[in-house]
């Protein structure tokens, strides 16, 4: 768990998480009160805490194992900090406990976005900030297949019931020594998944959930995707420099943006 806390706090280093949003986080961070919406191990959070200056962090998994990793990392860190094991859907704070959430990679995996964001919306002050940055459904490879494929798009040819199958067959294939740690405890799909683990969230209905579920926006970004390939390759950094005007358009920016990427902020 310490190696998995500290291989994603070198990741963050590596590639700060300001890069999604184009601008320094540090003036609308430093100082607060912050909780890490989907903490994991704690790598994320620590790094954070440190970069932005924060006066203490909280974080939240719905795994406990990862909620006391994150909390001894934090601990040999010296960081201000206190982990929990909750879900998003019933964050376990009083309203308006929070200067800002921070939460990275996670918004596709909860069971009820829509209540997610009331919960955030809930226990921010007024006035405080939600930065969110997760993959929308159509994002050529965050089918969340990648331990079986990393075939792109395959999730736009097949439904999430035969990808599934697939999914469960290669598995079986392999033998339970090689992949007991990627099998899944139901085989089906639950109610919520529209794929492996994941919601499907689109940027429009992202959108459509920010206006019904009374935020300001504060920053939305649309940076085209590839842009770690396009530091080390040129061809691909000249395409990306290509294709950026045509990830602004609604409906293309599904498939060529990044992320979702908004800073919200909760009406004063």
């Amino acid at each position: 768990m310490f190696q998995a806390s500290q291989k994603t706090y070198l990741n963050e280093i590596q590639k700060p998480w300001d890069l999604y949003f184009g601008l320094d986080l540090t003036p609308l961070l430093k100082g607060l009160r912050v909780l890490d919406l989907g903490c994991g191990t704690g790598g994320r959070s620590v790094a954070w805490a440190k970069r932005y200056m924060l006066n203490e962090i909280h974080g939240l998994d719905i795994f406990d194992t990862y909620a006391n990793a994150a909390h001894n990392y934090a601990k040999i860190n010296d960081i201000k900090s206190e982990f929990f094991c909750a879900s998003g859907e019933f964050l376990p704070f009083r309203d308006e406990e929070f200067d800002a959430i921070v939460s990275f990679d996670v918004f596709e995996h909860v069971q009820d976005i829509e209540r997610v964001l009331l919960e955030c919306n809930r226990i921010l002050k007024k006035g405080g900030r939600l930065f969110v940055v997760f993959p929308g459904f159509f994002h050529p490879y965050e089918h969340h297949l990648s331990p079986v494929t990393l075939t792109p798009f395959i999730h736009y040819f097949f439904s999430g019931r035969e990808l599934m199958d697939a999914y469960n067959e290669v598995i079986k294939q392999r033998g339970i020594d090689r992949t007991w740690w990627i099998k899944r405890a139901n085989p089906d799909l639950e109610s919520w998944e529209r794929c492996n683990t994941i919601n499907g969230t689109t940027k429009a209905r992202f959108r459509r959930l920010i206006k019904s579920t009374n935020w300001n926006i504060f920053l939305e970004k649309k940076l085209p995707f590839m842009k770690t390939l396009g530091e080390r390759y040129p061809v691909i950094k000249l395409l990306r420099y290509c294709i950026t005007p045509f990830a602004q358009i609604s409906g293309l920016e599904e498939i060529l943006c990044e992320r979702i990427t908004y800073i919200l902020e909760k009406p004063r």
